[in-house]
């Protein structure tokens, strides 16, 4: 049965996947697989969602937009090339860089107006305020 609400347990399925395929494997798959978008912390408090994305390399000169799709987060820009050779010089290369896009989903609606960002040493910081107000609706009878 699929359970598209069960979460997967990233360690124990990389610690199993290095046992079975050996400990260079991950350093392997990042040439096959590239990193897609920053990596990001999301963790809630009774009053706020609070998100913190990595974006190492990113200059205020840099593209970065960030909008509300229903209740995802979508956070978008690019980061400059950083190197004064060409991209296909590089040896070995992991590090985010060029453009990207990261959907986050929250787990409580909430507006655009309910969001504060900041930035600081390379990290993104998003608050998403909590609505408490309940929307209620009376009915007439």
């Amino acid at each position: 049965m699929n359970n598209k609400n069960a979460k997967l347990n990233w360690n124990a399925f990389s610690e199993n996947v290095e046992k079975v395929l050996g400990e260079d494997f991950w350093n392997d798959m990042h040439h096959v697989i590239p990193k897609r978008g920053p990596s990001y912390d999301y963790y809630e408090t009774e009053k706020e969602g609070v998100i913190i994305v990595d974006l190492p390399g990113y200059h205020s000169n840099d593209p970065l937009h960030l909008s509300q799709e229903g209740t995802q987060l979508i956070i978008k820009g690019q980061i400059s090339y950083p190197y004064p050779v060409p991209e296909e010089k590089l040896l070995h290369s992991e590090r985010l860089k060029g453009e990207f896009k990261r959907i986050i989903p929250v787990h409580f609606h909430f507006t655009y107006e309910d969001v504060q960002t900041s930035y600081k040493d390379g990290v993104v910081l998003i608050k998403i305020t909590k609505n408490t107000s309940a929307n209620e609706i009376e009915i007439q009878f």
